[in-house]
Order: structure tokens, then sequence, then C-alpha cells
């Protein structure tokens, strides 16, 4: 099973909510309110979420390395 951490579960809402925003806007013409601030915060949580994944890949990398 795999485990999620708090920063994957939050980047994972806001993804949710900014697709609820462009299929409301597609269909409506009308977006969610504070959806372009949805958007901006997805992005930041989306870097922050590669950067930590990114961290723990190379502590992998690091260990087997060693390990040669």
């Amino acid at each position: 099973m795999i485990r999620i951490t708090r920063l994957q579960r939050i980047t994972l809402v806001l993804f949710v909510i900014v697709v609820a925003n462009w299929v409301v806007m597609s269909a409506t013409g009308y977006s969610l309110l504070g959806g372009d601030l949805f958007t901006l915060f997805f992005i930041v949580f989306l870097v922050l979420t590669t950067i930590a994944l990114a961290a723990a890949v190379m502590r992998k990398v690091r260990c087997r390395v060693r390990k040669l």
C-alpha cells in the first residue's frame, strides 16, 4: 500500500479543485471564487512535492552508491 504524505494530499486536493474550476469555466464561462489563487497554490505545492520526492530519490541513490 502506498502511503501519501500531507504535502502530497494537499497537492492532490488542489489538483482536483483546479480541474473542477477548469471544467466549470469551460462549461459556463465563470470560474470558482478564488480559482486563480487555487491554481497558484497548486503550482507552489507541486514544486514542493517535486523537491521532496527528488530528495527522497537522491537519498536512495546515495545509499546504493555507498554500498558499491
